[in-house]
């Protein structure tokens, strides 16, 4: 199968069973002062893994199954599929041309990422903000999703 194809049914798929969000990250520095940062994080919750080692051969990613003893009633332990950062930010940009339903999350998650420095340091009131009314947003649209 060519790489487009194989795009192709990974933005499929992840259309229909991934989720695209906005993680925040609370830390503390040494001084005692805490911080608050945000990350893209995208991936799939699904009981069967061969779908997710495909996702994860096309795009890579990690693969992690649930605890046995997190399990509720009669449910199936579940493997989730996931990324963050620019290699989530790679995926999505690679997936976009074939979403059908999670093209406006990917935007949002994809402004986010273009806010991100390469080097960390503080960042402004302002882009904290910023990145606050992208993961507010972002839950809105999928609320409706």
């Amino acid at each position: 199968m060519s790489r487009a194809h194989d795009l192709a049914w990974c933005a499929g798929f992840f259309d229909g069973e991934g989720f695209v969000t906005i993680q925040k990250r609370n830390s503390k520095a040494k001084s005692g002062k805490r911080y608050e940062s945000f990350y893209l994080r995208i991936g799939i919750n699904h009981v069967a893994p061969e779908p997710l080692y495909e996702m994860q051969r096309v795009l890579g990613g990690t693969i992690r199954k649930q605890e046995e003893s997190s399990v509720v009633g009669n449910r199936h332990a579940r493997h989730r599929w996931q990324m963050s950062c620019t290699q989530a930010a790679d995926a999505l940009i690679q997936m976009m041309p074939y979403f059908r339903n999670k093209t406006a999350a990917a935007e949002i998650g994809l402004k986010l990422q273009e806010t991100m420095q390469s080097h960390k340091k503080l960042v402004s009131e302002e882009l904290s903000e910023y990145r606050y009314s992208l993961q507010q947003s972002l839950q809105t649209l999928n609320k409706q999703d």
